[in-house]
């Protein structure tokens, strides 16, 4: 902390209490002299302010002189009163210069310094790890109050720095941690020596602010459980780390770690964003698949001045920067960093601005979670002579072509397609192997040379989401399949890269033009499937549910226009299909669904909003726990069956 110049003096303010006493002690005796010269000596006024002061001073020259016994008297009261007053003024002035020279040996003048000092450490015990901690603080522009029972320390070795500010005093008494602004303070840091101290210093400062954070350190290991029973929030033994470990522990509330991924050329507009704030680069992580800790570099970078420095021994060094894009090029540019700054709001802009950018994958993640973000993100490369991604797409099946040509033109190849069927845990799976787009046009001129294959596969299509599959594809490189991905998104086929199967649930339910309906008519009516045929949508089943048992009736139907509605109909009309039907209508109350596959999402919409306005629709895309409370509050309705 920046301490002002001490060549400049501060006199202590002397309280109004101390002075008070002796003006008016000084006024009362000149009143009573006064009066008593023009009573009592029978002077004039001006005679008689002069005679009082000569006299009270001791300084009479005679040339007035009492004369009667009551003028004596009153003479000789007058001059003990004016010698006392001496006394007493004496005394104040040899009391006013000692309470100076207290002032500035024992550390006063310091401590009205900092009773402006907010958001600081206050740092307890300046020995071989206090004075560490201080230096890692003050490298990173911390605001540091130091307290140390050792006042020859304090005052022959902290005072004569202009950069140290600090109080002589015992830690674990609460005035002396008032002193040193705790209330505004935004962490203490604990290094004396001693665990005993360290444990009573813990409960002060935690009694004093019960919401600060405390970092201390214990000499011993068996005492660290006693110091985190006594409230700190971080102990740290220096037997097993250092005081970089400390300063860490102490702006751990203030530190977040990461998770990026941009090329080289990007480090310096990474770096302005953090710098600016104010926050510091403490370090980079680089996670390589075959590696189960993560590659970690210290750089401390506070100031634009290194950054500059660094870049600068980058482009002066081909080789080594060759060396860095090389690494970039092994995480696919992935990788972490543990930034501190001056508060958790300033790391929010950090993080926001970041985001922003298009650089930040993720705040404060587990090496695990990395490993799910680079492979969702990413191109992480968990085969290094194979590389290889898994993406999720939208399309139609006129649309395979544009897919495959993307796909194989930069060289990479088509493994296999899984398809996302309602009411299976497991996506259908087929291997393709596909590398020569002349295979992609065999295959389609054979869809086109039979129709009724081309319907099954457009079938299949409409039931995994209305278009919704995965490709696993790998390629020569990772830029290759960085190719592929940007292609394939700027075609608005993709939905995302090596999504986990709960993912993918979320974008069928998200981007999928598929949904179900729960609804509830008589038995017999099909005004429901006129409304979504009539909005051009497709009928893929029909389910009923049995009330008691909990168990679902499942009717495959794929009805996609009104001819394949027409010979639904007829269907319903025979006396034995009639039966069956009317008898499923009543067990399951009249309530049952429909899966609705369409073109597209907007015509799904229409779809649920027109029978929403029939007065058929109870509910879209509805869990089975609440479809089943649905079911079992209908009322029952009676049987009629012929």
């Amino acid at each position: 902390m920046q301490v002002p110049n001490t060549s400049t003096p501060i006199v202590p303010s002397i309280p109004f209490s101390v002075i008070k006493y002796p003006i008016i002690a000084v006024v009362g005796l000149l009143t009573y002299g006064i009066i008593g010269s023009l009573l009592i000596m029978h002077l004039d006024i001006i005679n008689a302010v002069y005679f009082t002061i000569i006299t009270t001073a001791t300084v009479g020259y005679g040339d007035i002189s009492p004369q009667s016994p009551l003028q004596k008297f009153f003479v000789v009261t007058l001059v003990l009163g004016g010698a006392s007053l001496i006394a007493y003024a004496f005394t104040l002035i040899i009391m006013v210069v000692s309470m100076t020279v207290e002032d500035i040996t024992s550390g006063a003048r310091h401590r009205r310094m900092i009773k402006a000092a907010k958001n600081h450490f206050v740092l307890c015990g300046y020995g071989r790890v206090g004075s560490a901690v201080h230096n890692e603080l003050l490298k990173r522009n911390y605001k540091v109050i130091i307290v140390e029972k050792d006042p020859a320390i304090v005052e022959k070795e902290l005072w004569d720095d202009k950069n140290i500010l600090a109080i002589p005093g015992d830690a674990t008494d609460e005035s002396v941690m008032m002193d040193a602004g705790i209330d505004k303070a935004r962490g203490v840091i604990i290094t004396t020596g001693d665990d005993v101290d360290n444990l009573f210093i813990t409960l002060t400062a935690r009694e004093i602010h019960p919401d600060i954070w405390i970092v201390t350190r214990a000499s011993k290991k068996v005492n660290i459980k006693r110091l985190y029973r006594s409230g700190a929030n971080q102990v740290i033994s220096p037997e097993s780390s250092g005081a970089e470990d400390i300063y860490f522990a102490a702006i751990q509330p203030t530190i977040m770690k990461i998770t990026e991924m941009h090329e080289v050329g990007d480090i310096r507009k990474e770096s302005e964003i953090i710098l600016k704030h104010g926050c510091a680069l403490e370090n980079i992580e680089y996670h390589l698949p075959e590696f189960k800790e993560p590659l970690a570099r210290k750089i401390g970078i506070t100031e634009i001045d290194q950054l500059d420095r660094f870049l600068d021994s980058l482009d002066k060094d081909p080789q080594r920067k060759k060396s860095l894009e090389r690494i970039y090029e092994s995480v696919s540019g992935i990788h972490s960093h543990w930034i501190s700054g001056p508060d958790k709001e300033t790391l929010k802009k950090v993080a926001d601005e970041l985001k922003k950018e298009g650089f930040l994958l993720g705040i404060d993640l587990s090496e695990e979670e990395i490993k799910e973000v680079a492979r969702k993100y990413g191109r992480l490369v968990e085969v290094v002579i194979k590389p290889e991604i898994r993406i999720t797409e939208i399309h139609d099946v006129r649309d395979i072509q544009d897919e495959a040509e993307i796909i194989l033109k930069h060289g990479c190849v088509l493994e296999d397609i899984e398809y996302y069927l309602p009411g299976f845990q497991e996506p259908l799976k087929r291997n393709i192997q596909l590398k020569e787009i002349n295979e992609m046009g065999r295959f389609l001129k054979k869809l086109e040379e039979d129709s009724a294959r081309m319907e099954a596969l457009e079938r299949l299509y409409t039931l995994s989401g209305g278009g919704i599959h995965s490709h696993r594809i790998t390629g020569p490189d990772t830029r290759s399949l960085a190719q592929v991905e940007k292609e394939l998104k700027n075609k608005r086929f993709l939905l995302g890269v090596n999504l986990r199967q709960e993912e993918i649930s979320l974008k069928i339910k998200e981007y999928g033009r598929v949904g179900e309906v729960l609804l509830r008519h008589e038995p017999g009516l099909i005004d429901d499937k006129n409304i979504i045929i009539g909005n051009g949508g497709r009928i893929l089943d029909s389910k009923h549910y049995l009330p008691g048992l909990e168990q679902v009736v499942t009717r495959k139907l794929y009805l996609k226009n009104y001819d394949d509605l027409t010979r639904c109909e007829a269907e319903y009309k025979k006396p034995d299909a009639k039966r069956s039907l009317d008898t499923l209508s009543q067990i399951s109350r009249n309530i049952h669904s429909h899966t609705v596959s369409a073109g597209d999402v907007e015509t799904i919409k229409k779809i649920i909003k027109a029978l929403d306005e029939s007065g058929q629709l109870l509910g879209v895309d509805l869990p089975e726990k609440e479809i089943w409370a649905i079911v079992e509050s209908a009322e029952p309705t009676g049987f009629c069956v012929e």
